[in-house]
This record gives structure tokens, C-alpha cells and sequence, in this order.
């Protein structure tokens, strides 16, 4: 299953501004067959996935169009309502750092989060307050969960991260969307942030890229979560002019690095702790609170969330690195190498266990 709260759709698999037409999308022209509730019942994850990714491109295909916006704008309160029951029930807090932003403007928005998981798309959308979509990739089990209906209700693009047609028609609903008033709720990150040493991991380019086509605006928000206490840190609104010199990449690295302000800030805003007071096993309790307080029954483990997180080609990871020691044979003359070697099966062998 992929990311519950949200990936942005596209990273360096670039699609050209002639490449983002229904034609380019070469969907299956068959009629499609469409299931009832009982029906889609019986079916197994992988086949519900599939059926809805299917709906998507048939319904683009033939020309569906995004409905409800305005009704969905009309209809917040209800949203707001529920949500701050949710928030409630979950005896979580909000805290705003700082609030920099200026919502009262007719320019559409995209709102650009950090990732952590767990509530944070609930907690999100009551900061924001403003009505937005969600950029949802990998739904998986939660086609089946009451939470899906209530972001129906409150409006969500989907996509499946591993679609490249579905990626494309994810995209272009974020521009259809923007270009008729509405705004976006996103995390650029396209994973849960469970690394203890990025302060905001590598991020993909459609935030960017979707901002200088339409004209929105990117408002950055940090988020962190330290137990039930969220905190926020949202920056100022700024836009893309369509006739910039700056590459993508460049306006990628600009937005990266906003965030990473903006998500220090709340970090300087914590106690200090001592060193002797972090236990041995802190990168396991870490990550193993984020997934923790995300699963909810929806199947979405460590190794999806690192998966699923940008992974940039030019940079090496450890196992690229380290991968000779798999294929090394011991002798006389490198026998020094043997722990290391046993280590770092042991190391992939619990990776994908």
C-alpha cells in the first residue's frame, strides 16, 4: 500500500507541458464495466486498486471534468466540524508557531506540508482552514475505510505512485483544479519523514512545477508532533512567475529549503536534551512511533515509507555503496572484512523481512 496522506505526483519522471493531453495518455478505449458496492466488496485489495485506477483513466479519457468545486467551498463547515470532533476524540493539540500567510486573496492555493504521519492530514486541514483538495497517493485499504468517504466529501485527487497514466491524470486534475479556484493540500516529501538526520527529506517537483503553470500560490508549512502536541510553522505566500529564468530544480531546492526553515524554527522551540538521556536504540523507537501512530489497520509498514520517499539518482545509498561486501570472497588477505561482511547481510536480510 502507498502513502496515506499524500504524495505529490511526480518527481524526476518528467512529463512536457505536450505530454499532459488526453491523447498522450493511450487509455484503453473499451467501455468500462462499472461495479456495484457488493461487488466491489468481494474484491481483493490489489483488484479494488486497480478497478479505481482503471475509473480514473476512463472517466478522463472521455472527457469527466472535476465536479464540485464550488459546492465543496460551500460545504467546509461541515468538514471543520468534523474534523475538530476528530481532533477531540484524539485529545491532540495544535500549536502555530507562526502564522505568515494570507489566505483573504481570490489567488488559488497550494498548500505545501512536511510529512510525519500519523493525524497530520486532519490537523492539517484545520490550520489551513481554507477548503482544499488532497494530493493522495497509494490509497490501497483505505478505498475501504470511512475515512475515504469523508475525503470524497471533502474533495481528493488520487493516483497510484507506480502509474505513470495515473501520475499524468493525477497531475493534470491538481492544474484543472487550480485553474478553476481551487486549492490544494500536498507534502512534497511523498513519504512519512521517518529519517532523524533530514530535517525535511527530498522533495518532488510537481508542487513547484504545478505553481509556475497555474499562477497559485505555495504556502510552506512545517509540521513536527512531539506526542499529542502538533506544532506548525507556516511561511509566507509567494508565486512563480511563468517567464522564470530559474530551472525546476532550482525552485525545487528553494521550496526544500523553506521548509527546512521553517521546520527548524519549531525544533529550537523544544526543550533541550541531554545526550545520555537518548537511549541506544533511538532510531528504532523513532520510527517505530511514526508507524505506530500511521498504521490504523491500513497495512503501511517502514519499508513503504522509504520506498515511497524521493530517491535522488545522483546520490548513493548505503547498500549501493557497501553491496561488494555480498559478492566478496574471504581470504587470507582481506579476512578483516568478514564481520563487516556478515553485518551487512544480516543488515538487508531484516530490511526485507
Amino acid at each position: 500500500m502507498g502513502n496515506y496522506v499524500n504524495n505529490d505526483c511526480n518527481n524526476d519522471k518528467k512529463i512536457s507541458d505536450n505530454d499532459n493531453s488526453i491523447e498522450s495518455l493511450k487509455v484503453e478505449t473499451q467501455e468500462f464495466q462499472h461495479l456495484n458496492l457488493i461487488e466491489l466488496r468481494k474484491l481483493a485489495i490489489e483488484e479494488l486498486v486497480k478497478y479505481y485506477s482503471e475509473f480514473r483513466k476512463y472517466e478522463y479519457k472521455n472527457g469527466k471534468r472535476l465536479e464540485g468545486i464550488n459546492l465543496r467551498k460551500k460545504i467546509h463547515f461541515l468538514i471543520s466540524a468534523i474534523l475538530k470532533i476528530d481532533q477531540l476524540m484524539s485529545k491532540e493539540k495544535i500549536h502555530i508557531i507562526n502564522d505568515l500567510h494570507n489566505s483573504n486573496n481570490d489567488r488559488p492555493k497550494i498548500y505545501a506540508c512536511t510529512h510525519i504521519g500519523g493525524n497530520d492530514i486532519q490537523r492539517s486541514f484545520q490550520v489551513i482552514k481554507d477548503p482544499a483538495y488532497l494530493m493522495l497517493g497509494d490509497p490501497g485499504i483505505l478505498y475501504r475505510k470511512f475515512i475515504y468517504l469523508g475525503l470524497k466529501m471533502n474533495g481528493v485527487i488520487p493516483l497510484e505512485t507506480t502509474d505513470k497514466e495515473d501520475r499524468k491524470i493525477a497531475y493534470n486534475r491538481a492544474i484543472e483544479l487550480l485553474n478553476n479556484g481551487g486549492n490544494l493540500l500536498i507534502y512534497p516529501e511523498g513519504a512519512w519523514n521517518v529519517s532523524p538526520n533530514l530535517v525535511v527529506m527530498k522533495i518532488f517537483n510537481g508542487t513547484v512545477r504545478m505553481a509556475k503553470e497555474t499562477g497559485a500560490e505555495i504556502i510552506p508549512i512545517a509540521i513536527e508532533q512531539y506526542g499529542n502536541d502538533f506544532y506548525f510553522n507556516i511561511g509566507e505566500n509567494y508565486t512563480i512567475p511563468n517567464d522564470t529564468t530559474k530551472s525546476i530544480t532550482e525552485l525545487n531546492n528553494e521550496l526544500r529549503d523553506k521548509l527546512a526553515t521553517l521546520k527548524w524554527d519549531i525544533i529550537c522551540c523544544q526543550p533541550e536534551l541531554s545526550r545520555d538521556s537518548i537511549s541506544d536504540d533511538y532510531l528504532q523507537e523513532f520510527q517505530d512511533e511514526i508507524v505506530n501512530r500511521c498504521n490504523y489497520g491500513y497495512g503501511f509498514s517502514l519499508e513503504d515509507a522509504i520506498s515511497e520517499s524521493f530517491h535522488d539518482k545522483n546520490i548513493a545509498t548505503e547498500e549501493d555503496v557497501f553491496s561488494f561486501l555480498c559478492n566478496l570472497d574471504i581470504g587470507k588477505h582481506n579476512a578483516f572484512l568478514a564481520k563487516d561482511k556478515m553485518k551487512f547481510k544480516q543488515k538487508i536480510k531484516s530490511k526485507t523481512k
